[in-house]
């Protein structure tokens, strides 16, 4: 298997839940399951979990949100999911991703030098399948997907 060399590695661990862009993916998050953030609390749905690190994908100046919510999105093996959000040309963020991407969050995000349709490839750390898994963008659906081994 060919290893693709980082651009950039960078660790969720080290961003603040008050920076700008973990306040981007909570306000996202808060629209996306429609709560107020009073009533998110009453799920223990709080801002403080909140993780989030700006990297511009493709190029264009404008960067990309990577993050995750700590305390909601987690899944069954101890992995958290990962939101890839772009700004829209309206101003409004939306996700970027077509799979849905778990990684460990002990593990930095590398962003890759190789770029698929104008976007860089990235990888995240597996705990369930012991290995890195890269994501690649698709430019006709305007979505990341997880690479094949054909790709």
């Amino acid at each position: 298997m060919a290893f693709d060399l980082p651009r950039a590695c960078l660790h969720l661990e080290d961003s603040n839940s008050s920076s700008e862009a973990s306040e981007i993916l909570w306000n996202w998050i808060l629209k996306r399951i429609r709560l107020s953030e009073a009533y998110a609390a009453l799920h223990d749905i709080y801002k403080k979990d909140c993780a989030a690190v700006f990297f511009d994908l493709n190029s264009d100046g404008e960067n990309e949100i990577l993050g995750t919510h700590y305390a909601s999105a987690r899944n069954g093996n101890g992995e958290w999911l990962l939101y890839v959000l772009q700004k829209d040309k309206n101003g409004k963020y939306k996700e970027i991703t077509g799979d849905t991407v778990y990684f460990d969050a002990k593990h930095p995000i590398c962003i890759l030098l190789k770029k698929t349709d104008g976007y860089r490839n990235f990888q995240v750390y597996s705990e369930t399948k012991d290995d890195d898994v890269t994501y690649v963008y698709n430019k006709e659906k305007g979505l990341y997907y997880k690479k094949s081994v054909k790709n």
